[in-house]
């Protein structure tokens, strides 16, 4: 089954109405000029602007957008990408970023003495690129922002169309898991994965959206993130898979615990308490409520079962994606005063790891609708093989 019939490529009229937008927000901060960094493994800052992605996996490739307040966008692309990204950006000017991002802000700053300028990807921004603009801003000033992550946080029906896809890809996958563990035995997390990606390839995925993950036992018991490994998946021990792929460059990411053969009280009570927190939290997310009051339902269903949310780099039951895997805006989590927005697009997320009993994940991509989330990925969330 192919999914051309659903492909949604964004139109230049998309692009040119986000260009509007940012100068629109741009104006209301202040800013006389935004420069709008991203990396190759987090390139939805620029892809959004100028519908240009760098290589993953080959080398470092940076790129950045400058827009000024007044006047036409420039792409700034890795010299040997420069052909490239010209052919594939609706920008008519496209500069090699390592040659002429300096001069093009030297440039700007003589004409507009004292401006300010907005910096949009500063965390990830690499030091190279940061010296090149302090090294010839003059008399302007740098600060960031997160113009960009919250424009482009609401997504569009064209663009949730396409994490659809990506999202049922993700469900194909872990089907393909379930064949396996149900029809052979001795199977290793490895050889599961292989068939996984293989069957979400040949369906029409485009890329993976990140390494995906089969963890078993003791793999899953202990380890939050971890590479699939050789060892042989058993009866009797829980398994966590967390899977996603990319589809005309948007991203699904999707997980679930299981119960492969017969569980004992102390598993079944750690699977269903992720379960029955995840859909806790679900049931309470609505567009105007704070990243931390999203954050709260799951917990409390965790914390009255005598569980601590296994949470990563500080966040709690949410991240956002979207072009990327994970994005910036919303932020869900205990320390978040981030604004749900109708049509945000993130990964609900409960982990439980119990050392000695397993470990378990139920996430699923989301988008915030006006009624509530309505989940893209829907691979059935209790699972016993």
């Amino acid at each position: 089954m192919g999914y051309e019939d659903v492909l949604q490529d964004i139109p230049v009229t998309e692009y040119q109405e986000r260009l509007k937008k940012t100068k629109e927000r741009m104006e209301k901060e202040g800013l006389e000029g935004l420069l709008v960094y991203s990396d190759s493994a987090r390139m939805s800052n620029v892809r959004w602007l100028a519908d240009y992605r760098a290589f993953d996996g080959v080398f470092p490739y940076p790129a950045m957008v400058f827009v000024p307040l007044i006047g036409d966008p420039i792409l700034f692309a890795e010299g040997s990408l420069l052909g490239y990204a010209k052919d594939k950006t609706w920008f008519d000017d496209t500069r090699g970023i390592r040659q002429e991002l300096g001069n093009v802000v030297k440039d700007f700053a003589a004409r507009h003495p004292g401006a300010k300028l907005g910096l949009s990807g500063a965390k990830y921004c690499a030091l190279e690129f940061y010296e090149q603009i302090m090294n010839n801003i003059g008399n302007a000033t740098l600060e960031k922002t997160l113009l960009i992550e919250n424009l482009k946080s609401v997504k569009s029906e064209r663009e949730i169309r396409n994490m659809k896809v990506a999202a049922d890809l993700a469900d194909r996958g872990i089907w393909k898991i379930k064949e396996m563990l149900e029809s052979e035995k001795n199977l290793t997390e490895r050889e599961v994965v292989r068939q996984a990606m293989a069957e979400m390839f040949r369906l029409g995925a485009d890329s993976k959206s990140f390494d995906i993950m089969v963890q078993s036992g003791v793999n899953a018991e202990k380890w939050f993130l971890a590479y699939p490994t050789d060892k042989i998946i058993q009866k009797g021990e829980t398994i966590l898979i967390d899977i996603g792929v990319r589809y005309n460059d948007y991203s699904s990411d999707m997980a679930r615990g299981v119960g492969y053969g017969e569980m004992n009280d102390e598993q079944e009570k750690l699977l269903d308490t992720c379960l029955e927190a995840w859909r806790a939290g679900m049931a309470a997310l609505k567009p105007g409520m704070t990243g931390k009051e999203a954050d709260v339902a799951a917990n409390e269903v965790m914390k009255n079962a005598g569980y601590v949310h296994f949470a990563g780099e500080g966040r709690g039951c949410a991240h956002s994606t979207g072009m990327d895997p994970e994005e910036e805006i919303p932020t869900i989590g205990p320390d978040s005063d981030d604004i749900l927005k109708e049509n945000q697009t993130f990964c609900f997320e409960i982990t439980l790891c119990e050392p000695g009993v397993g470990g378990t994940r139920v996430e699923d991509t989301v988008v915030l609708r006006a009624d509530g989330p309505e989940s893209l990925t829907n691979f059935p969330r209790k699972n016993r093989w």
